[in-house]
């Protein structure tokens, strides 16, 4: 019996597309290396081959790389006395309010944790964390992203059958 495809039912042919744009997507997004924007942070490796890893040393050149580049994660640290990572933090999340960021520094006194944690810091954390910690921690933030955008197959499966019976009564009139 040969495939044969129905013209009459064009909505469900596109919402197929659709489903297999977002698997794309989704497939490509966990295949793809985290990509990480440090500021202020000391002891990071400057290479990494299991993260997309970006190192901005002042407040200008912060901004111009989250400009060029959506970043998975932005780890905020406090090694560098000449930056002033809450005056970043607050343009970063006025033009950037989406953007997940956690703090990271060997020393952090309570205020600036408070001060962190109530400019939406997913995390504090006492210590840098090693560049495996960070690719696992992006990942599951990406997984939560697809878990919004890729609709399951419940619902894939209840649309078509919506545009099955709508199909069926307009052909039955």
């Amino acid at each position: 019996m040969p495939f044969a495809i129905d013209v009459r039912q064009p909505t469900l042919v596109t919402h197929v597309d659709e489903l297999g744009a977002q698997t794309w997507k989704a497939f490509m997004t966990l295949q793809t290396k985290p990509n990480l924007l440090a500021i202020g942070v000391a002891g990071l490796p400057t290479h990494s081959p299991v993260i997309d890893l970006y190192i901005a040393s002042t407040l200008r050149e912060a901004i111009a790389t989250i400009r060029l580049v959506c970043f998975d994660l932005v780890l905020v640290g406090l090694d560098d006395p000449k930056l002033d990572v809450w005056e970043l933090m607050h343009r970063v999340l006025a033009a950037w309010p989406h953007q997940r960021w956690i703090m990271a520094a060997r020393e952090i006194t309570n205020e600036e944790e408070v001060q962190a944690r109530s400019m939406g810091a997913l995390m504090v954390l006492s210590d840098v964390p090693n560049e495996y910690w960070l690719v696992d921690f992006a990942a599951s933030l990406r997984r939560r992203d697809l878990s919004k955008s890729v609709p399951s197959l419940a619902s894939a499966d209840a649309f078509a059958q919506s545009t099955n019976s709508v199909a069926v009564q307009v052909g039955a009139s």
